[in-house]
């Protein structure tokens, strides 16, 4: 899936892995939708999604638990988000709003610190970071002018990221409609199952 209008006018150290990200209030009713009525999976599904990172808002540490639930559409990565508390936090903003559906667009840029300064340089702010707990930024959220009406996302492409990406892509290209939705506690506990090796 290509979307150029988007990707013309951000900054090309963002790089062309894109994902489209979904913040909803009920995980289970959304995967359904995709993968009924989309046909869209299978989608891996981490119920706790934040592990040992430090999850900080608006300069903030907030205690966020949140599910992420993740499938391939062609190319493009589909994210799917609930969050289980009302700790402060993009998404529960985005409820606030009275919205739930798409939230953002993430990028996976080669060299990470330099997307997030070119973002900053421009009209985007950074909200929302998570940090591994040896302090590395591991996430970044950006809220975007107003025309654009959703977040930027950046992520560094780190080795386990590839990894489990790649093998969710993997099940996703060979989906035959079989157990459309494989939920393990954390994103270890996938790495380790029979579906990432598949």
């Amino acid at each position: 899936m290509m979307i150029e209008p988007v990707t013309g006018f951000l900054p090309s150290s963002l790089g062309k892995r894109m994902q489209l990200g979904f913040v909803v209030k009920d995980l289970a009713s959304a995967l359904t939708f995709w993968t009924e009525e989309m046909k869209v999976g299978p989608f891996v599904v981490m119920e706790e999604s934040i592990g040992d990172r430090k999850f900080v808002h608006r300069g903030q540490v907030s205690d966020v638990q949140m599910s992420v639930a993740l499938s391939y559409l062609g190319d493009t990565q589909i994210e799917v988000i609930t969050q289980a508390n009302l700790a402060p936090s993009p998404y529960t903003e985005f409820f606030a709003s009275g919205r739930q559906g798409l939230h953002h667009l993430a990028f996976y840029p080669e060299d990470y610190e330099q997307a997030c300064r070119d973002l900053g340089h421009s009209k985007f702010k950074e909200v929302m970071a998570l940090y591994t707990s040896d302090g590395a930024k591991n996430v970044s959220y950006f809220e975007s002018p107003p025309y654009l009406g959703l977040m930027i996302e950046l992520v560094p492409l780190t080795a386990m990221r590839q990894t489990y990406y790649g093998a969710i892509k993997r099940l996703a290209e060979k989906w035959d409609g079989g157990r459309p939705v494989r939920r393990f506690r954390t994103r270890a506990d996938f790495l380790a199952s029979e579906d990432c090796r598949a």
